[in-house]
């Protein structure tokens, strides 16, 4: 293959790294290799364990340090990737080096819509935390959002980038009216989100699953955006009526699992066929939409999904088994930091044990249109 020239089979995977469990490049690489994907990693970070731990050690790798990876790609004719994911940068100036990245990728492509396939999922921050990065990203990720393809934040992440709280289902469609129209992206997933109960129940969903389980709700869109002669973008004609929303809802798995967030982005990516709708699906709910085909973008994410729930029930099945074989200690007392690491160590996912899971998942939880 040509030097620079897009291969269709590899992916540019740009996030944090660590030796020990399963997080950012580390989440991402081996389901994206099951899936028959080309995996190229940069890493933004370098840690011994995911800071959930509490305690952690490696580096945070600056903006010339990614460069000068970038260059020697370039020079050697290896900038051949035909789609690309980004998820936690350390800082603003690592976040702009990324961009500049993206738009040299997108521009040799001739900025058409088919092809570089960009998934951003701009790690910020989540309800109840708030911002756990600088706040000097936000503007750029800002800018970034029309260059990409598919967008994955969380419900905090969707109210920074556009500005509008969600509290209900209204303020819900206009953050996704502003991500379609305002910033261009063609494909949104917002993967966590709260409603009211009226709203869940206008909408079909519920706080809980038949069985009893917490119901997590995901709500996502797409919106045909044109491109001029320039490859630039234009803003679409969409209005909240035009939009065509779908939801999936699937149970909470209770406890705290690092890496969760990056292994869906992942996944959606390499699940990702732009194609064509999926003809043999359909998804209820919604005024005459009830024999809609599914877009591709929900039919990736039912995937990744339904891979999901696969590996936590693969991981917390031997967690039972981890906690009886730590041994209490001897007086009785309890080191708080230890039992941190331990209970960290214990959730790590089990993801090489979960390969039949991320080859072949079998959906139990599937994607439902919202009516306008």
């Amino acid at each position: 293959m040509a030097a620079n020239v897009p291969d269709p089979s590899r992916i540019l995977s740009i996030q944090s790294h660590v030796v020990s469990g399963y997080v950012g490049n580390r989440s991402a690489t081996f389901p994206l290799q099951l899936l028959g994907w080309d995996v190229d990693v940069t890493n933004t970070v370098q840690f011994s364990n995911h800071t959930g731990y509490g305690r952690w050690g490696g580096l945070r790798f600056d903006a010339e340090h990614l460069q000068t990876i970038f260059d020697g790609l370039e020079s050697n004719g290896l900038l051949r990737y035909s789609r690309m994911l980004t998820g936690y940068m350390p800082s603003a100036a690592v976040v702009q080096t990324v961009l500049q990245l993206v738009k040299k990728l997108r521009s040799r492509q001739g900025g058409q819509e088919g092809g570089l396939i960009y998934l951003l999922d701009p790690v910020m921050g989540d309800m109840g935390r708030g911002m756990y990065v600088a706040p000097e990203v936000l503007p750029i990720y800002r800018e970034m959002l029309q260059y990409s393809t598919i967008i994955t934040p969380n419900q905090f992440e969707a109210q920074a980038l556009t500005g509008v709280d969600i509290v209900d289902l209204a303020s819900l469609k206009q953050v996704i009216l502003t991500l379609h129209k305002k910033h261009k992206v063609p494909h949104v997933i917002i993967t966590s989100i709260e409603l009211p109960d009226a709203d869940l129940a206008a909408i079909g969903a519920h706080r809980n699953l038949s069985d009893g389980r917490q119901a997590m709700l995901q709500v996502g869109s797409s919106c045909e955006i044109t491109v001029d002669a320039g490859g630039e973008r234009q803003e679409p004609s969409v209005s909240v009526e035009d939009l065509e929303i779908w939801s999936i809802q699937f149970p909470e798995v209770q406890g705290y699992f690092s890496g969760v967030g990056d292994m869906f982005a992942a996944l959606t990516l390499g699940r990702f066929h732009p194609e064509s709708p999926t003809s043999s699906t359909t998804a209820g709910q919604g005024d005459g939409m009830a024999n809609k085909p599914l877009t591709p973008i929900a039919k990736a994410s039912e995937l990744a999904i339904a891979s999901l729930q696969g590996i936590l029930a693969n991981t917390c099945s031997v967690i039972d088994q981890l906690e009886k074989e730590l041994a209490p200690a001897a007086d009785g007392k309890v080191d708080e930091a230890q039992e941190r690491v331990d209970r960290m160590r214990r959730r790590e996912l089990r993801v090489v044990q979960s390969k039949r899971e991320i080859e072949s998942p079998t959906i139990v939880y599937r994607a439902r249109w919202i009516s306008s």
